[in-house]
């Protein structure tokens, strides 16, 4: 993964509520915040565009951590349907500063955070539906690059969704099998 400068804004001065978190050279944004403070999120001109969201929370029967990774063509609209489930504390949504995300790529970005949240592991995953969206080789290189970055940004959000558990014998999908002759 390439270094990276990460600026986080926070419009309230604290970074418990929310936050936008953007990446130098990146044409992706990032923001984040408290399930209270949703209404202060879909109020904000970004959530009228395409991207992928997470919510994050706790499972209530079983205590552990709980997600759903999702993608819409208007955030804000998908949000707000989503205030019916209960289990989740906090949203974190990613979205293209220059609005050039189709309904194609936030399926194939949905597609691969699903599988790669499932190999990590932390989290249960609340959906498992995938789809297999076909793109032009050209446009999966760059939501590959846009996922990398979404893995460098959502732990400075506050979720450790993507990060590998350390020591963990399972390989995700960008670790390389390593081979050792005898």
């Amino acid at each position: 993964m390439t270094s990276a400068t990460i600026k986080l804004f926070l419009p309230h001065a604290d970074a418990r509520r929310h936050r936008v978190g953007e990446v130098s050279n990146w044409t992706g944004k990032a923001l984040a915040a408290p399930r209270t403070e949703l209404d202060d999120l879909l109020a904000r001109e970004e959530t009228e565009s395409s991207g992928v969201y997470f919510l994050l929370g706790v499972n209530p029967e079983t205590g552990g951590n709980l997600a759903y990774i999702g993608e819409a063509e208007v955030i804000r609209d998908r949000l707000k349907q989503h205030k019916a489930k209960d289990f989740w504390t906090s949203v974190v949504v990613f979205v293209s500063k220059d609005e050039n995300l189709t309904k194609a790529h936030i399926r194939y970005l949905e597609n691969r955070l699903l599988h790669e949240a499932k190999d990590v592991g932390r989290y249960k995953l609340e959906n498992t539906n995938t789809t297999n969206p076909k793109l032009p080789e050209s446009d999966r290189e760059d939501m590959e690059v846009y996922l990398s970055r979404i893995r460098q940004v959502l732990p400075v959000l506050g979720s450790d969704l993507l990060s590998p558990i350390a020591g963990s014998a399972k390989p995700t999908l960008h670790q390389p099998h390593l081979l050792t002759r005898h």
